[in-house]
């Protein structure tokens, strides 16, 4: 492998790092490269006074594993793609016959680059990524919906879920609590601000009697409105607890207090002096004074799942809390970081429970956001949620990572089940257990308690871009919704993804095109981008334009892992039939995570193939309800596809 020491280099107007394995071009914009071509550009780079041989690219690329030339010959072409060159362009990549090839660019070399913070206003709960696949039924002009009236705003708030052990309470006291605001001069610590928002937050959602909102949306409202009694209504909570804090020599001082939203009374008010190391561990105490106030039970933390990641080591909670920033947003870049930070948390404290529950989060989204390989991040993932219940039993965030494993890799619907209830059991106020759980209803065909789920991470989580995209197919105007996600986020490439299908569907094909477009961009390329858009071409007329993007994925999906069912689903577009289902079934042995989507994009995505007995044979093994009768099938071409199209078999994957 590349030296793993974290390097920075600079040449010809890129920049690469090989902490966040990222390259960029001059513009800063990312540089779309499979992991291989990647490893091969970084020992080319750290081997860049010499020539390189071919045994020694395929010993420190492909560690112990038997590979052809054609694999080495790809990623230098993936390269030269890259750069904009080609093999007579001899500014990067110099190829030497018969000894190897040389890189031959100025290199600078620096320390690696920090970690980039977003700024404020994108610090956010990490929404999980089942969140983007949950809503991408991919070309249906009408999406699906609960057929029943919806209830009002306040009575969402309390819905029932499928069992006793999920259902909130019919009655619930509704609380925000606000990023705390900086009172002293200089740069404020959002950080400080924002963790001891969280830390509170944390307590206080372990109380069934209490439905607290999540930071995500409460910390939206930083810096828009001084005043508790706007964010409250705009959060639809009936308390809120707001703060400052401003440095007093040594220490840190805190004023806390807990208002009525209706009224704008302080129900109470206390001054906290603490030190920095130790600020964060005001939680309990402010908890019980809220709770006391509400006339509440006191919250009662379990014996054993205390974490110095609740905030005593305040070191390590910062890194945890650096980490959770970057997967707000994930992507790529971001995940690999929030990775980073984890680790950092990990080796400052390795009993971190949460960190290592990050950890378990982030190998699961890249699978989809790097269309990483399933049987390379899952079992990673597994390990450290595996790690972190350990630590800490009682963790409702491991238990949410469990239940994605066990939902989009080992396609175990009662044990996904399971941990997803059992998470919302430990905190009914972590909208990612109502939204995973929600998503596993959906994937098994229950869309009525799917739909109740959704209702309740809506309710808890009500300014999250992502969870008002899907909520808010639920609602009487699903338009509006995903209007409301857009103004949130206008860079959501979900949300511009679904509005572009929408625009397609009623005819406005150039603006639909343009927001398919706009959202292969932001994604970078990633295959249900691009899987949505060279549908959309197939079912618009353009079947050179899908065939173009099908080709582009076969070339990625020859250097590399690629999702075999978005080759599948571009094939079927095509009508090429028998490739699909070769590699639909390519695609069950490799685990790819959309084959536990064979539910929800039945219609229209497989639609052709419910009477398929291949297809049928896909849906018993993986134990789906098996659909009942055919629908009327989409008009499909249903030519054989040409010989060298089908990638179901290849042996010389990397």
């Amino acid at each position: 492998m590349p030296d793993a020491t974290p390097r920075h280099y600079r040449f010809d107007g890129y920049s690469l790092d090989t902490q966040t394995r990222e390259l960029r071009d001059g513009g800063g914009a990312v540089v779309a490269l499979t992991a291989k071509a990647f490893d091969t550009l970084c020992f080319l780079i750290e081997n860049r006074q010499r020539v390189v041989g071919k045994e020694d690219l395929f010993a420190a690329v492909w560690p112990g594993r038997v590979v052809e030339d054609n694999n080495l010959t790809q990623a230098i072409a993936t390269l030269r793609r890259a750069f904009g060159t080609d093999g007579s362009d001899h500014r990067f990549i110099v190829t030497v016959p018969g000894r190897g090839y040389r890189f031959v660019a100025e290199i600078e070399e620096t320390a690696s680059a920090a970690p980039v913070t977003p700024p404020a206003a994108t610090w956010r709960r990490p929404i999980t990524i089942g969140a983007l696949l949950f809503m991408l039924v991919l070309f249906a002009a009408a999406a699906w919906r609960v057929r029943e009236a919806s209830a009002p705003a306040t009575a969402s708030i309390a819905t029932a879920a499928t069992s006793k052990s999920t259902t909130a309470p019919a009655r619930q006291t509704t609380l925000a609590v606000l990023p705390f605001r900086s009172l002293s001069s200089g740069p404020s610590d959002e950080g400080l601000e924002l963790g001891l928002a969280d830390t509170l937050i944390t307590r206080l959602s372990r109380s069934s009697a209490l439905q607290v909102r999540a930071l995500s949306s409460s910390q939206r409202m930083a810096g828009k409105t001084h005043e508790a009694k706007v964010a409250g209504r705009e959060l639809d909570a009936a308390y809120v607890v707001e703060g400052t804090t401003q440095l007093v020599g040594e220490s840190i001082r805190v004023n806390a207090r807990l208002l009525s939203v209706a009224d704008s009374r302080v129900l109470w008010a206390e001054t906290f002096d603490e030190q920095a190391d130790s600020v964060f561990t005001l939680q309990d105490r402010i908890g019980d004074a809220v709770t006391s106030a509400l006339a509440l039970a006191s919250v009662v933390v379990p014996v054993g799942s205390r974490s110095p990641c609740d905030g005593a080591d305040a070191t390590a909670y910062r890194a945890y809390l650096s980490g959770q920033n970057e997967l707000a947003r994930p992507s790529t870049l971001r995940t690999r970081q929030a990775l980073v930070a984890f680790r950092r948390a990990i080796e400052l404290d390795p009993t971190c429970a949460r960190a290592y529950a990050g950890m378990a989060n982030a190998y699961r989204i890249l699978a989809v956001v790097a269309d990483a390989d399933p049987g390379e991040v899952f079992p990673l993932a597994q390990a450290m949620a595996d790690k972190a219940l350990a630590l800490d039993p009682a963790l409702a965030e491991a238990y949410v990572a469990r239940g994605w494993i066990e939902l989009w890799h080992d396609w175990d619907w009662p044990a996904s089940e399971a941990s997803f209830r059992r998470a919302i059991e430990l905190n009914p106020s972590l909208p990612n257990a109502h939204f995973g759980y929600a998503n596993l209803l959906k994937h098994t065909g229950r869309d009525g308690d799917a739909a109740q789920q959704a209702k309740q991470a809506l309710a808890l989580d009500p300014l999250s871009p992502v969870i008002n995209a899907i909520g808010g197919w639920f609602a009487p105007d699903p338009r509006q919704a995903l209007a409301r996600s857009l103004e949130l986020d206008p860079e959501y490439w979900l949300a511009l993804l679904l509005r572009g299908v929408g625009r397609i569907g009623v005819g406005d094909v150039p603006a639909g095109l343009a927001d398919l477009d706009q959202a292969r961009r932001i994604c970078g390329d990633c295959s249900h981008a691009l899987t949505t858009l060279g549908a959309v071409k197939a079912r618009t007329g353009d079947a050179d334009g899908a065939r173009a993007i099908l080709r582009g994925m076969e070339a990625r999906d020859r250097e590399g892992y690629w999702p075999a069912s978005s080759l599948a689903t571009l094939h079927n577009e095509l009508g090429e039939t028998e490739a699909a289902l070769d590699l639909l079934e390519r695609a069950y042995r490799e685990r790819d995570v959309r084959m536990s989507f064979l539910v929800i994009d039945m219609n229209p995505r497989w639609n052709n193939l419910r009477a398929q007995p291949r297809f049928l044979a896909l849906m018993q093994q993986m134990k789906l309800p098996v659909p009942a009768k055919a629908a009327t099938p989409a008009v499909r071409t249903n030519r054989p596809a040409p010989a060298n199209t089908s990638a179901a078999d290849r042996s010389n994957r990397s």
